[in-house]
């Protein structure tokens, strides 16, 4: 069946009833009536800050070959969810807004909506209402809201922090060489890094438990790519940054001892490339002081440090023994 065959009303209620909502909450959910509505009450004591933020995946852009509808729909919501873990916040409501194709299979939008709610649910997120519309193509924009009691800013980083990030960087542009044909690799590694392009994962805990560190002094995500992403945190905070580049984690040791990557090709994996997730932080030198402090945030968040904050005038550059390199400044942009 085709979506136009079930009309708009049928349309919206095939989707909201896939839906779950905490009614004690949500009092009005998707579909329920012009708004949702959320009782404010229930999370103001918690929380003194509320979070917002926007983002848009169209096809055209953003949808890799051989992407399931159900990592799509999973993605939306994900890329989302990282913006607020880069805050430190509890995503708490989402909202969708959909243009989709009037040929489209409801098939496809089954599993669509099936990936949103999926996301959404794992991270205790409720899908509280949106939009539908007919497009040319699949376009989704998605918005969440979340709750912060101190929440965590681009601006705030100073000399002398130390420079850090979550995981391992450099499997979604990995993926992206092996679906274009550009490298080959194991069908583990193709396997892996695939579902890291596909289906991100949002480092919800992660950010939460950087910022009730209470050393953190910065954050952001690494959508874009980390020399964007540290070139950010720079401008943001006035400062400069000096990279230990062999302590950067690039890829796992697995895949990078498969398929001996060069240097070069390494840094263009972390640095210039998106789609990695992971966040980028700095926290108080003090922190190397206390080895309990340290070893929770290497554990919890498989925290790596990569650098230090230097004075702005210094620039951005890697540093290696006495040598220092400038950092190009570039990775995934729209325009």
């Amino acid at each position: 069946m085709k979506i136009e065959e079930l009309g708009e009303i049928g349309l919206i209620e095939r989707i909201v009833e896939k839906f779950r909502v905490d009614r004690e909450m949500v009092t009005v959910g998707a579909g329920d009536d012009d708004c949702a509505v959320i009782d404010i009450e229930k999370v103001r004591n918690r929380f003194k800050h509320l979070v917002i933020t926007t983002d848009t995946l169209q096809e055209s852009t953003h949808f890799p070959h051989g992407i399931s509808p159900f990592q799509i729909g999973w993605s939306i919501v994900a890329v989302n969810l990282s913006d607020v873990a880069a805050m430190g916040a509890y995503p708490f409501a989402f909202t969708i807004a959909m243009g989709i194709p009037a040929q489209t299979e409801t098939s496809f939008l089954d599993e669509l909506v099936a990936g949103i709610e999926e996301c959404a649910a794992t991270y205790n997120t409720a899908v509280v209402g949106g939009d539908i519309t007919m497009s040319k193509e699949l376009i989704l924009t998605g918005t969440c809201f979340g709750f912060a009691d101190r929440p965590v800013r681009r601006a705030g980083a100073k000399v002398g922090d130390l420079i850090c990030v979550t995981g391992s960087l450099g499997n979604a542009a990995l993926a992206l060489k092996l679906l274009r044909g550009e490298l080959k690799a194991p069908g583990d590694v193709d396997v892996a890094v695939k579902k890291a392009l596909f289906q991100p994962v949002p480092r919800i805990n992660e950010g939460i438990t950087i910022a009730n560190s209470g050393l953190a002094t910065s954050m952001i995500d690494i959508s874009d790519g980390l020399a964007l992403s540290l070139a950010e945190i720079a401008k943001r905070s006035s400062v400069g940054v000096e990279l230990y580049e062999d302590k950067v984690p690039v890829l796992s040791d697995e895949i990078r001892r498969d398929l001996r990557l060069s240097k070069r090709e390494l840094r263009e994996l972390a640095y210039y490339s998106g789609g990695d997730y992971e966040l980028l932080f700095t926290i108080d030198a003090s922190a190397l002081e206390n080895e309990q402090v340290m070893s929770k945030l290497i554990k919890d968040v498989r925290m790596s440090v990569i650098g230090k904050i230097v004075p702005q005038e210094e620039g951005i550059y890697f540093k290696t023994g006495e040598e220092k390199e400038k950092v190009e400044i570039r990775g995934y942009q729209h325009f």
